[in-house]
């Protein structure tokens, strides 16, 4: 593989016969099918070789080599100003995933073990609550500095627990919180309380002391775009570039359907049934699987970018990133900046919580407008509760104004 993108013989001898010759042949492999350009691949298999060689100087076995060798390593180049990360350092993070998978050297632990309560408590919210992992990952944040507020991590006597400690802790962290934020907030404490009972750590009724925060229901519109605005954010997706062709079937789907940014990201190409134009959604937030007619608009948006905007990969996830390595988004996050960004371009106001949820807000909104039930809102949005979607009662606004009544200041 390396004659690929080395010619001259020398070059060739000279790579092979450092410390990592072999490691690079797969590294060149691994690269290519990854769909890095072949400048991109003669450099990092360079900088590479270059660590290679002062490994050997500094009597560095390949078994020795790690993340913390390879930070050393780095922190004794010369760094340009501006620059992120020096240009000889640049492929040695391959280069370490590489070695990692192929057990060359055992995986490094992390620096810290997690907090033992935090361990049970992700276990309680996973095994005994059934909570899906955006919603787990999001208790352990508050219940991280939950801990922290009540003396730190690792062993505690909670028999010692005052309620006052309770209150003080979900005061202070109200005073940065605003809207449904708050509720989830009282929530985990209770939550990380209860799950205190069940391990036997605490005496029950406890959790009474969790503060109610004033919170009023429904007290806003829910942000919502004009088809107009709609359109304005899908039109500079329009080209035939792989990235605009990417971003235009991700905000139909979003705008169209309604759909949560974790269920793009878990989309693959098994969920999109052509034949019978239906698309699956996968459980996630609700454990409960759905199944979306897949309308003419979405089907073609999808099909433009499967075509000729979706980069040749052997992963089965739909969408990808446009730049190699082509793989799956990290994460729900990635799809809301790209949300964010789309409605800033389209001119869009920026306002708070501005994203990935207003489309599914708007989505529910031009269906309840149309005329469609709640029942039929709650089923394509994926709503266990039809009180979930009956925020989106508010948003007929025609039907609002009829049925309203007269201000009792107005003169008859």
């Amino acid at each position: 593989m390396l004659e690929d993108f080395f010619v001259r013989p020398p070059v060739l001898a000279r790579l092979r016969s450092g410390l990592l010759g072999t490691s690079l042949e797969d590294l060149a492999t691994l690269l290519n099918q990854e769909g890095y350009t072949r400048d991109t691949i003669r450099g990092y298999l360079r900088a590479c070789n270059q660590f290679g060689r002062w490994c050997s100087r500094q009597g560095y076995t390949v078994a020795e080599v790690d993340a913390a060798l390879v930070q050393r390593y780095i922190s004794g180049l010369h760094r340009s100003r501006g620059e992120r990360q020096p240009k000889a350092a640049e492929g040695l993070s391959h280069l370490l995933r590489l070695l990692q998978h192929g057990r060359v050297f055992p995986c490094p632990s992390p620096p810290m073990a997690a907090d033992p309560w935090l361990i049970r408590y992700d276990a309680y919210l996973d095994q005994v609550l059934g909570a899906a992992v955006t919603t787990r990952k999001s208790y352990l944040r508050i219940a991280q500095r939950f801990l922290t507020a009540c003396g730190g991590a690792g062993a505690q006597d909670w028999g010692a627990l005052r309620a006052q400690v309770i209150t003080d802790f979900v005061r202070q962290e109200a005073l940065t919180t605003t809207g449904g934020g708050r509720k989830v907030l009282t929530a985990v404490v209770r939550s990380f309380l209860r799950f205190l009972v069940f391990c036997g750590a605490l005496r029950p009724g406890i959790e009474a002391a969790v503060p109610t925060l004033r919170q009023w229901t429904h007290a806003t519109l829910p942000q919502r775009l004009t088809p107009e605005e709609v359109e304005g954010v899908l039109a500079p997706c329009a080209r035939n570039h792989p990235k605009h062709l990417r971003d235009r079937a991700i905000l139909v789907l979003l705008g169209r359907l309604g759909l949560r940014a974790h269920e793009i990201v878990a989309l693959r190409l098994d969920d999109i049934d052509w034949r019978e134009g239906r698309l699956r959604i996968r459980p996630g937030k609700t454990r409960h699987e759905r199944v979306l007619p897949l309308s003419r608009d979405v089907g073609s948006a999808l099909a433009t970018y499967l075509r000729h905007g979706r980069p040749a990969s052997s992963s089965r996830v739909v969408f990808l990133n446009f730049q190699a390595p082509f793989r799956p988004f990290a994460g729900a996050s990635a799809i809301s900046q790209l949300a964010k960004r789309a409605l800033l371009r389209a001119g869009i106001p920026a306002r708070p919580r501005l994203g990935a949820h207003t489309f599914r807000h708007t989505a529910a909104s031009q269906m309840v407008n149309r005329g469609a039930s709640f029942k039929d809102v709650a089923d394509v949005l994926g709503h266990q509760s039809l009180q979930t979607t009956g925020i989106y009662a508010k948003l007929d606004l025609e039907v609002l104004v009829a049925v309203a009544l007269p201000w009792g200041g107005e003169a008859s």
